[in-house]
């Protein structure tokens, strides 16, 4: 009697294992769209500078002793830096050991390296992201929203010092203080204002100058543009993500942290098609349990796994 032919020998199949599902056609399709957009940003916008020249800019400036901010160039003027004067000087130091496109290969890796980190490490899911046509455009400049957005998720479900980097990065993360505040959370909201002050104070002790310029032209701008794509004045952009974000906060739970990106995506001061790439912040935490101490009303408080 002739023995039957051993799995995975020519002319058999193997059989997938019981339970296992392929990628459903939504995520290939979206995937080779993602694909398709990531290979045109590559080759057409990579090679040339983007968003992240303003910051490594502003680090020479600074290193040169020259003024951080032109208050007179327009909001969307190429390399302008319009950001807290943290970043740039966290980024001084490296201007005398790097040249400017290690920086700008450095940036783009991290970028790209948000977008897979956010799809949970998930090549496929990855490049369906990447068909979200605002982080297409923000892999295209290279701006920091991406990176803002993985803060974001790290401050929420890893440790609340991750709120200080987003908000050197990007004002708009200041409001998570707010939000642990509307949450009950009263002591993650005092750690994270006790050590944002200390970082504003070193900042301010370090280059008190820079901190004047920045404080004129954000009041400056805020009052006479929105620097966004909607002709919605900022302080009512603001005012609105900070009604969303104690709502938010008192809702708790996946719910009440999606209410915090969407809240955190409009209330940033320059909200440009990319900005929206901030909500890419959504996925991981829908996908994820909250943290024991952020239980949701209405529903059992979940352990964070």
């Amino acid at each position: 009697m002739t023995a039957p032919p051993a799995a995975g020998s020519a002319g058999v199949r193997e059989r997938p294992p019981a339970g296992w599902r392929g990628p459903s056609p939504v995520l290939l399709v979206l995937a080779a769209v993602g694909a398709v957009l990531l290979a045109v940003v590559a080759t057409t916008s990579w090679p040339a500078f983007g968003d992240e020249q303003a910051y490594w800019g502003a680090a020479q400036r600074l290193n040169a002793g020259q003024p951080l901010y032109d208050a007179g160039a327009a909001i969307n003027a190429p390399y302008a830096y319009w950001y807290p004067p943290v970043l740039a000087q966290v980024l001084a130091p490296f201007t005398n050991v790097l040249a400017r496109e290690t920086f700008t290969v450095s940036w783009t890796l991290l970028i790209v390296g948000c977008v897979w980190i956010l799809a949970g490490r998930n090549v496929l899911v990855a490049l369906a992201c990447v068909a979200f046509l605002p982080v297409a455009l923000e892999l295209q400049v290279r701006n920091a929203h991406l990176v803002v957005a993985l803060l974001i998720v790290l401050a929420l479900r890893r440790s609340w010092v991750f709120w200080i980097p987003a908000a050197a990065m990007k004002l708009a993360p200041g409001l998570g203080v707010l939000y642990l505040l509307a949450a009950g959370r009263r002591r993650e909201a005092a750690l994270v204002a006790v050590a944002g002050t200390a970082v504003i104070a070193l900042s301010y002790a370090l280059a008190p100058g820079a901190w004047v310029d920045f404080v004129a032209v954000a009041t400056g701008r805020a009052a006479s543009d929105g620097g966004t794509f909607v002709a919605v004045p900022y302080a009512f952009r603001f005012l609105a993500g900070v009604i969303i974000v104690v709502v938010a906060g008192r809702r708790g739970g996946r719910a009440g942290e999606v209410g915090l990106v969407v809240a955190i995506t409009i209330a940033n001061p320059t909200l440009w098609a990319n900005a929206f790439s901030i909500l890419l912040a959504i996925l991981p935490l829908l996908r994820t349990a909250p943290n024991a101490g952020a239980p949701s009303r209405g529903e059992p408080g979940v352990i964070h796994t």
